[in-house]
């Protein structure tokens, strides 16, 4: 008696909110996005219900809270208990993110490249993840899109965070790398490469530490 004249009545305004209409789906954007967030509900509640018809697929209890971007918002794909942190930018071609991962407050993600994060990974605040950057590459120009395509070595791949990894903050994750299931890169390292699963990166220099013990929660 509850619960189906509830989902009637949240997909009616997932549809209201969404609709493609000239300066009211930018006023509507701009109402949801800035809404309250936690510790507050009503903003995250109605933010969950607007990204459901944004994005390309969310699960149930996912948390997106204030002034979150999605530049590519069709390429984007949050799987159950996600938390998208305040003022998070994901610019990828595509993300994908997997079940109970948290993107601190600031994150970036360039775009250009694409995403893949899997289960229970934490990202903290300030990290950058880079998916497409300028090469000097056989004499290329790096200033940026402005510059002529012919002119420009653009370096873009799938950035690849696996399940378990701790990426610390104001960490920077370079293209075309991969962290391996439970690996930690500590707060300010630069990853250029690909690292072993249950490694562990600290600063300044990406430097291999004795490694942690794995997850022993068969909890999915």
């Amino acid at each position: 008696l509850v619960y189906m004249p509830l989902g009637i009545l949240e997909r009616l305004t997932t549809f209201i909110l969404c609709l493609p209409l000239p300066i009211y789906s930018s006023i509507i954007r701009a109402l949801v996005t800035s809404a309250r967030g936690l510790p507050s509900f009503g903003g995250m509640y109605v933010r969950a219900l607007y990204y459901r018809g944004k994005l390309g697929s969310m699960a149930s209890n996912v948390f997106i809270d204030q002034n979150v971007f999605f530049a590519y918002p069709k390429g984007v794909k949050l799987s159950e208990f996600a938390y998208i942190d305040k003022n998070v930018m994901i610019m990828s071609k595509s993300a994908i993110i997997g079940r109970r991962v948290h993107l601190a407050p600031r994150v970036f993600i360039s775009g250009g490249g694409d995403l893949e994060i899997e289960d229970h990974v934490a990202i903290a605040t300030n990290v950058n993840i880079i998916t497409s950057t300028e090469s000097l590459k056989d004499g290329a120009r790096a200033s940026g899109p402005m510059t002529r395509a012919e002119e420009r070595s653009v370096v873009r791949g799938k950035t690849h965070i696996k399940k378990d990894a701790f990426v610390g903050a104001n960490a920077t994750l370079l293209p075309r790398v991969t962290m391996g299931e439970g690996s930690v890169i500590g707060v300010g390292v630069v990853l250029a490469r690909d690292i072993e699963p249950w490694s562990v990166y600290m600063a300044p220099l990406p430097k291999q530490i004795p490694g942690r013990e794995p997850v022993r929660f068969t909890s999915e």
